[in-house]
């Protein structure tokens, strides 16, 4: 009997395994592999080199030769999709700084370290390997951490044993192992047992420290918001864009094989020579742009490979820049992943009449149908690159929130047309939109109330007619045509043209309201900074739920539920949340999972029951 037992059981494990493996299958991941934040070069004896991208949309590794590429996401085991940095081994083993903890790939094999153990923070911005194999982290606000390899174990260095600030933004090790740490609050230097920090005082150009580089001679380079400063080890001095720097935002540097260095800034990247015979201006300075072949003029990485070539990570894809044997010539090369999401940091996610899905982003709008991507911006007639919020009415007409007003797409989608506040809005900053039962439009704005536009007739509501803030960001229409707004001072309910406020005193979770749903009952969700409050209207009752009940996050961003009253919520850093109404326990899912990345501001779910979900580090759709 008892060997029965225990055959059942194995059985029932190996059954809960499989089913965790399909289980990932479900999820697929859409995001945009060409917005760069770091480079790194891998060489490979026998496939040359490669290139590896840390993008806000994953991992992309190019082959030089080829152009051909591959990218990682959580699927394959990277913590999250939006990724910083990267630093690779001698041995081929690969770094990548995530917003939710450090992966390493290792002989084809995934682990993510995170604050579990014992990493400073998950949010690591910048990551350095010293001569002698140690491995230095620099995370958001919590320090900076050395991994002991043979034992996986953390030793975390902050403000309380000499580090300038706790926000570690880059690491340069120089040929002694001297670690100098880019800090917001200036550089700081550590030997090993002593710590010694530099601040514009000591003549930094500025104390936000954005990338460190050390040249051959032992000279640090610091780009910084105020330009780009260098220090011999006595002195320093700072170039700005009088010396004919780009732009005095200086986002990466690099050393080219003749000494010469290069900044990348928002406005191209610059070039800089000195040698005897070159005077300190002029010609000491070349700066390349969008004109000259860069893809793009913000360029955020720079790495230089064994061949010489420098490569250039920016917001919008690679360039490769070669010079050629003709002194005035030289030969530029795009690499751009194929057509996909405008942009990573997804807001908000609608589905029209016939299925098609379409994205807010913060660089447009971005639809997909039938597995193609199409994307609108301002180019095409939209208000604003960035769109807050969709709404999608019953005559399939799209209404766009953006920061400069609120555009409308007729169901042809060729007609466009933008409210204003030339037309009437009390502001063009719109946080959110909807149609009620009656078919009026309600602009949600971000200091000015809201507004409803009633056949052609604008009408503005404010704190002064009884709503409960100026700052709107949910609206959700109820059941009965009446309208339910979330605000930062409570959430507000439109009937019959009187607002009623609720807030904690009444028993919401909290007052600042940034998403709003309504199950077929009419229960009212409201996802809160401090959780998910219900409200049953019919019975004056409400209940919360936080992270003890199951939620990832206390901190809501989205709601969405099914027709069965399935209720998913989206939260801020700890993936999504499934309730299916059986007691007070949710469900929760993260990258750990499949998802893209653990903020997710937007979720959708179409007619066969497919949930589509809008994060900072792209969509993840769940069958």
């Amino acid at each position: 009997m008892l060997k029965k037992q225990l055959v059942l059981w194995l059985v029932l494990l190996l059954a809960l395994g499989a089913c965790e493996k399909l289980s990932k299958k479900e999820w697929t991941i859409y995001s945009n592999g060409n917005q760069v934040t770091a480079l790194a070069v891998e060489a490979s004896d026998s496939q040359g080199e490669y290139l590896w991208a840390a993008t806000s949309g994953g991992v992309v590794r190019w082959n030089k030769g080829t152009g051909e590429y591959v990218k990682y996401t959580p699927l394959d085991g990277l913590a999250s999709n939006r990724v910083a940095c990267i630093a690779i081994e001698s041995d081929g083993t690969k770094w990548f700084g995530t917003v939710s903890g450090v992966s390493r790939l290792q002989d084809e094999e995934w682990r993510t370290f995170t604050v579990e153990d014992g990493l400073a923070s998950n949010m690591v911005q910048t990551i350095a390997i010293g001569i002698d194999g140690s491995k230095w982290f620099g995370t958001y606000g919590s320090g900076v951490s050395l991994l002991d390899s043979k034992t996986n174990s953390f030793t975390t260095y902050t403000t309380a044993d000499g580090l300038a600030s706790n926000d570690v933004r880059c690491i340069a090790i120089d040929k002694k192992g001297v670690k100098w740490f880019g800090t917001s609050r200036g550089v700081s230097r550590f030997d090993g047992s002593s710590w010694k920090s530099y601040t514009t005082t000591d003549g930094l150009a500025s104390n936000q420290v954005l990338c460190m580089a050390i040249d051959t001679d032992g000279v640090v380079w610091c780009g910084t918001t105020g330009g780009v400063s260098r220090f011999d080890g006595t002195n320093w001095v700072t170039y700005t864009t009088s010396d004919g720097l780009a732009s005095d935002t200086v986002w990466s540097i690099a050393a080219d094989k003749d000494g010469r260095k290069w900044f990348g800034t928002y406005r191209g990247v610059s070039r800089f020579e000195s040698h005897p015979g070159l005077s300190a201006q002029g010609p000491n300075w070349t700066t390349y742009t969008t004109a000259d072949g860069l893809v793009h003029n913000d360029v955020r990485s720079i790495v230089v490979d064994s061949e010489g070539n420098i490569w250039f990570g920016t917001s919008a894809g690679i360039s490769r820049f070669s010079e050629l044997t003709s002194v005035h010539s030289s030969n530029w090369t795009t690499f751009i992943t194929a057509d996909s999401l405008v942009s990573n940091r997804v807001l908000s996610v609608a589905i029209d009449a016939e299925g098609k899905k379409w994205f807010g982003t913060y660089g447009g709008v971005s639809t997909f149908d039938k597995g193609r991507w199409r994307t609108y911006t301002q180019a095409d007639g939209l208000a604003s690159n960035f769109v807050q919020s969709i709404f999608i009415d019953s005559k399939d007409v799209k209404w766009i929130a953006t920061d400069n007003g609120v555009s409308v797409l007729d169901k042809s989608e060729r007609q466009w047309r933008t409210f204003t506040d030339v037309d009437g809005l009390p502001q063009n900053k719109i946080l959110s939109v909807a149609v009620d039962l009656r078919g009026i439009r309600w602009f949600g704005t971000s200091d000015m109330g809201v507004t409803a536009l009633i056949g052609r007739k604008l009408k503005i509501f404010t704190a002064g007619h009884g709503l409960a803030s100026n700052r709107v960001w949910a609206i959700a229409a109820d059941i009965d045509s009446s309208v339910w707004f979330g605000t930062t001072a409570g959430v507000s309910h439109f009937e019959d043209g009187n607002f009623t406020t609720y807030t904690t005193a009444d028993g919401l979770a909290a007052n600042r309201v940034w998403a709003i749903a309504v199950d077929s009952k009419g229960n009212k969700w409201f996802g809160t900074d401090a959780g998910v409050t219900r409200f049953n209207s019919q019975q004056g009752s409400w209940t919360t739920y936080t992270t003890a009940n199951g939620l990832g996050a206390n901190g809501i961003l989205s709601i969405a539920i099914e027709s069965n009253d399935v209720v998913w919520v989206g939260t801020y850093g700890g993936g999504v949340s499934r309730f299916d109404g059986h007691g007070d326990r949710w469900k929760t899912y993260t990258t750990a999972d499949g998802l893209a990345d653990n903020w997710v501001s937007a979720i959708a779910i179409d007619s066969d029951g497919t949930k589509w979900f809008a994060t900072y580090g792209g969509v993840s759709k769940l069958k």
